[in-house]
């Protein structure tokens, strides 16, 4: 018997409508695998997926929510449910049958993946998360009576619909700063929707009733990579809402401390 396969998507903003591949399942007689984008050897890493979906804390609760019903038998009719409704920003799509009788499925669930979706090579360098955290956290004199809050949201009304506009830190002093981290080291077409995503973000947080002008610093990262005219041209557009700081640069603790107004310990 042929396995059926899916491909998973996901979708930044249901209104305009541009998915991306994120990962793929390979169903035979009622159970099967997956593989996700962040999974590593069987293991979600959040650092993996960090740019390519807005929370990866709710991609892990989705990929644990298809694992179950994989395991339970009843994956087929949850796809179903799933592609009734509209508006998600993660979807399932039937895309036919592959391999026969005996096949590897889970070999095959990784050829799919590698074709469709890709996966990005974990840095032997540290990651723009444990360098932010490093940063923030270890480096920045913070007053005793404020403090850097991590994964914060906000709700906001778009087009008549509740919205969340996630960012990665907040700071409260005499004006709200918001922090996101972004890395460009990622494909081109990956890179520009993560790009809009930031500058969608701002843009509408900018409009909340309960911030009043609210200040931006985008911390990136370019791993391994050098500056490029495309990466510079996505620099240039980050600027123009955010203040910008590349977080393996020596002066990175100092450039944020200065903006946050906040002195530097004298260990940093």
């Amino acid at each position: 018997m042929a396995a059926n396969w899916f491909l998973v998507k996901y979708v930044p903003d249901p209104f305009r409508d541009e998915p991306r591949n994120i990962g793929v399942v390979v169903e035979e007689g009622g159970h099967g695998v997956l593989r996700f984008v962040g999974q590593h050897k069987g293991v979600f890493d959040g650092r993996r997926a960090r740019g390519i979906v807005r929370s990866p804390r709710t991609l892990k609760a989705w990929i644990e929510y298809v694992e179950y019903h994989l395991s339970a038998g009843s994956f087929t009719e949850q796809v179903q449910r799933l592609s009734a409704r509209s508006g998600q920003n993660y979807r399932i799509d039937f895309r036919g049958s592959v391999g026969g009788s005996g096949a590897n499925i889970q070999a095959i669930a990784d050829d799919l993946f590698s074709e469709l979706v890709g996966d990005f090579d974990s840095d032997t360098l540290a990651s723009i998360d444990d360098l932010a955290n490093d940063l923030l956290f270890h480096k920045l004199r913070v007053p005793k009576d404020h403090k850097i809050e991590k994964d914060v949201s906000y709700s906001v009304n778009l087009r008549g619909e509740p919205y969340n506009l996630d960012f990665d830190y907040r700071y409260e002093s005499d004006r709200t700063t918001l922090l996101d981290k972004i890395s460009l080291a990622a494909p081109e077409k990956v890179l520009r929707r993560t790009v809009h995503d930031l500058m969608f973000r701002i843009e509408h947080v900018r409009d909340y009733e309960k911030i009043k002008d609210p200040s931006f610093v985008t911390l990136y990262d370019l791993g391994k990579g050098r500056m490029s005219n495309q990466i510079e041209g996505h620099l240039r557009a980050i600027e123009r809402f955010s203040f910008t700081v590349d977080v393996r640069n020596e002066e990175a603790a100092e450039s944020v401390a200065d903006h946050l107004g906040v002195p530097l310990l004298q260990s940093a």
